[in-house]
């Protein structure tokens, strides 16, 4: 427990209630109060020694940190909270567990795959701002690529009031009549990959993030969920470079054809083995030589 003064909103976010974002809200809806008075942004306190609640409920001891790896299925919303509609939502998957976590960042309703949850605000604040940790998703749309819709995908986008530029952009598999792409996105925040591929003008089928740095999505199965040490999770704000390392040695086992180091490359168009029509070499001259006198010459090798 700390022992020394510390702004309110550091410490919820240890005590797992929030991420330090959420924890300011809830002091400017004046859900807070220390020693039963409503605390203000910029406010300090001891933990121990000052009452602190939120809601009314007093702060306890700090909670175990807790970091899970999650495969989210599609049709799930990305909250920790019974939905008013009765639709289902992390919760309704993570019964097993008894800390107040919350997931780090999103995945939209119908999209599936690696999402992070953790009680730990100060991890998850930190995460969230990252700007070179790399997450994989995978993208299946409508139709096939050809070469100037690849590089209409590795152009930059503003979406949502930021700049969107793909870290990388392949063609991971060609089916029969959609295509199965692998998109690598650097950097934190919300990502909204559908938004994207539909400005761009093609139709998604289905999203799955299949990794976030050096944390991968492997064998969990949608609903399932899986411990990691804190110093995995740390590793992705402190050691970035481990998921650039995971890709690329992903890279190297991969076919030419379908490596990060050309994107771009797609099946080539058919070449034709049947000879081009000659040019033409005008009007052929007239032989001064009649007939009768070309017979009668000798043979000549």
């Amino acid at each position: 427990m700390p022992m020394a003064s510390e702004r309110v909103q550091k410490i919820l976010a240890k005590a797992g209630i929030s991420s330090r974002r959420k924890a300011e809200d809830l002091i400017q809806e004046g859900l807070v109060t220390i020693n039963g008075k409503i605390a203000q942004l910029g406010d300090q306190a001891e933990w121990g020694k000052d009452a602190i609640k939120v809601k009314g409920k007093l702060l306890h001891q700090t909670e175990a940190p807790v970091y899970l790896a999650f495969h989210k299925p599609k049709g799930v919303i990305s909250m920790i909270a019974p939905d008013p509609d009765g639709r289902t939502t992390l919760v309704d998957f993570l019964t097993k567990i008894k800390s107040r976590i919350f997931p780090v960042g999103r995945l939209d309703f119908n999209s599936e795959g690696l999402l992070l949850l953790t009680n730990d605000g100060a991890f998850a604040e930190k995460l969230q701002k990252q700007d070179d940790v790399l997450r994989v998703y995978t993208v299946k749309i409508k139709g096939h690529l050809d070469q100037e819709m690849m590089t209409r995908l590795k152009r930059p986008l503003r979406t949502q009031g930021r700049l969107l530029k793909p870290y990388s952009v392949r063609m991971s598999q060609k089916l029969q009549n959609k295509t199965q792409m692998e998109v690598v996105i650097q950097g934190g925040g919300a990502i909204d990959i559908k938004s994207f591929f539909e400005l761009k003008g093609f139709l998604v089928e289905r999203i799955v993030r299949t990794a976030i740095g050096h944390i991968i999505l492997k064998d969990l199965k949608p609903g399932q969920f899986k411990h990691l040490k804190a110093s995995q999770a740390y590793a992705l704000v402190d050691q970035p470079e481990l998921g650039m390392r995971r890709l690329e040695h992903e890279e190297a086992k991969a076919p030419p054809a379908r490596r990060l180091t050309r994107p771009e490359l797609l099946p080539q168009p058919l070449i034709t083995t049947a000879r081009p029509k000659p040019k033409s070499r005008g009007p052929i001259a007239r032989n001064p030589i009649p007939p009768t006198s070309r017979r009668s010459q000798p043979y000549q090798r």
